[in-house]
């Protein structure tokens, strides 16, 4: 935890002293990760997963479903720039990189390209790919994306790339852009070759559907291609023979010949598998730790444990309900306050984690740089002051006790949650006695986890769902959440944003507060001042955990098994198990 905050530190120090002059952020003497790398060839990797990917365009991608399939083939080692398991920034197909505030308040970000990088198909990588990645794909008004949202300065302007020759490029913010080394350098890259022709004929969102996967039509920079999709069973990638990395003897990354992602719909049946040896590793729910951590000797097993991790589970409720009463209630700051004083954490973490978690009041993880404790609003179990809310909010009770608004319509609403995910089922099943005891009537319904967010992000139809972010170290990575127009603002989309253009214009509002916490990610992002920065996010913590736009629950610990005789290095809440992908390898 040290070095990471030694790590935090010094990025910090020098995001402030390159606004007097270019700064190089790196050069050819900083290796990229892996570069030390001594491990051998062969054999295949099995994960699990509890749903099939929904698409392979990572445009359209707003699932972990998806997202963690997409990144074989574009992420691990296919960026400019990548991150350790420490979220500390280093060179990868660029090998060098400046950044420079000009004269007229521009900032430029300048990339050098490694030479002889191939696509998996064995076309060259060049300057023109990434040239079109950001000017005609993520900063292209026609096709919106959660990624604009994060890349957009402070006026909304998206940034420009600039080819100054084969192997280097431009990108050019109107303004200082706080991260735009991360996040520009961290783009997903296209291979134009292919792509060019979406954009020109408009069907740009409409490809890379999970079909490509067995059309073969797959293309990426990262160490695996997915070529083989069996719906509910599994998805296989297999080496890229193209992928750029080499180890510290010079051979080809990756190790392992195929990656394969078992589609296990059932939390249950998925330490059954691990059990079995059917799946290589596991993020271990808490309430099976204790039983693996047991078996691990026995089994040969590595389990270990981290901090809280950075995502966030929480209930939300649909603002923009096509019920006007309903609407009413989930627009109720007070019924929302109600529903958080109503949530027994202590007994979610004893009965579903195993102890092994904390208490959730905000959106920023507390391993985050800009956590700030003392901005958070905090709403302990407590049922009297959930009655106490309720009255301030105009709702009463009718002689049979059930919970009535002022209108004396009874309150009741559907709480939903991706199935097989034991952990938010029991969540919800505790959310419910609860509210119960407070005479609301909810109706558990789980479902298909694709299903949920499709319908969470492209239609109206839901009342309250309890899902979750992956979270970051930096909270800006969720603009596309906060920003009024952001495209995962699922509670409260606006009618220009939403993505399935379902909300009514005539019905849409926007509180005060969600409009302040909209300019604090506009603004923050041209910050170069740490500090600033902070106490901006400090404010952003305290709106958020007052007005409770998410009602966040608990969070596990960091937990994770895998077979000893696989080569992980240092697992952690940031990376993972498989931040080294491109050169895990078995050791016999």
């Amino acid at each position: 935890m040290k070095k990471f905050l030694l790590t935090v530190a010094l990025l910090l120090f020098v995001m402030i002293v390159f606004a007097a002059e270019k700064y190089v952020w790196f050069d050819e003497k900083t290796p990229y990760l892996g570069a030390d790398a001594k491990g051998k060839y062969g054999g295949r990797l099995v994960v699990g997963t509890l749903s099939g990917p929904r698409t392979m365009n990572y445009v359209v991608a707003k699932e972990t479903s998806s997202t963690d399939v997409i990144a074989l083939f574009m992420g691990y080692g296919g960026t400019l720039v990548e991150l350790d398991n420490y979220a500390r920034l280093y060179p990868c197909m660029a090998k060098r990189c400046e950044v420079e505030l000009t004269d007229e308040g521009k900032m430029i970000v300048t990339f050098w390209l490694r030479e002889g990088i191939k696509w998996s198909d064995g076309k060259p990588f060049t300057a023109d790919d990434f040239v079109f990645t950001v000017n005609d794909v993520y900063s292209n008004p026609a096709i919106p994306s959660s990624t604009q949202d994060v890349i957009k300065d402070s006026k909304g302007r998206l940034p420009k790339a600039e080819k100054v020759n084969n192997y280097t490029v431009r990108v050019i913010y109107e303004e200082p852009f706080r991260l735009a080394v991360r996040y520009i350098g961290g783009l997903y890259i296209w291979p134009k070759h292919i792509a060019e022709e979406w954009v020109k004929n408009g069907t740009f969102t409409q490809k890379w559907t999970v079909e490509a996967i067995n059309n073969k039509e797959l293309v990426g920079l990262g160490p695996f291609i997915p070529v083989e999709y069996v719906p509910d069973q599994y998805i296989r990638a297999v080496r890229n023979p193209n992928f750029w990395k080499k180890d510290a003897n010079g051979n080809q990354l990756p190790y392992l010949d195929e990656y394969v992602i078992k589609i296990i719909p059932d939390q249950n049946a998925q330490k059954l598998a691990f059990e079995k040896g059917e799946i290589d590793l596991w993020g271990v729910p808490a309430q099976f730790y204790p039983e693996i951590k047991a078996k691990a000797k026995e089994k040969n097993w590595v389990v270990g444990t981290g901090g809280p991790t950075y995502g966030t589970t929480f209930i939300t409720f649909n603002w923009n309900h096509d019920d006007p009463v309903k609407r009413s209630w989930f627009r109720n700051e007070f019924f929302r306050k109600a529903v958080a004083y109503a949530m027994d954490k202590d007994a979610m973490i004893d009965t579903l984690l195993a102890g092994l978690g904390v208490a959730q009041w905000g959106p920023v993880s507390v391993l985050s740089p800009f956590y700030n404790d003392d901005a958070l609003r905090k709403y302990p179990y407590d049922l009297e002051y959930a009655r106490v809310m309720l009255q301030m909010g105009g709702f009463s009770w009718d002689k049979d006790g059930n919970l009535i608004d002022a209108k004396g319509n009874k309150v009741e609403f559907v709480l939903s949650t991706n199935a097989g995910n034991r952990i938010r089922e029991g969540m919800c099943n505790i959310i419910r006695d609860e509210l119960a005891k407070l005479g609301i009537k909810v109706t558990f319904v789980p479902q298909d986890f694709n299903l949920l967010v499709n319908k969470m992000l492209n239609t109206t139809d839901w009342e309250a769902i309890v899902i979750g972010l992956t979270g970051s170290d930096e909270p800006q990575g969720g603009r596309n959440v906060w920003a009024l127009k952001g495209t995962l603002h699922f509670w409260n989309f606006h009618p220009e944003a939403a993505p399935g253009k379902q909300i009514k214009p005539e019905i849409y509002e926007a509180p005060d507060w969600e409009i302040e916490i909209d300019k604090i990610f506009a603004e923050n992002i041209k910050v170069l001042d740490q500090k600033k920065v902070y106490q901006m996010f400090s404010r952003y913590q305290e709106l958020v955990s007052e007005h409770l736009p998410l009602i966040y629950t608990v969070q596990q610990l960091y937990l994770y098994a895998h077979k000893a005789d696989l080569n992980i290095i240092e697992p952690t809440a940031f990376g993972g198990m498989l931040w080294t992908l491109p050169w895990i390898y078995w050791k016999k």
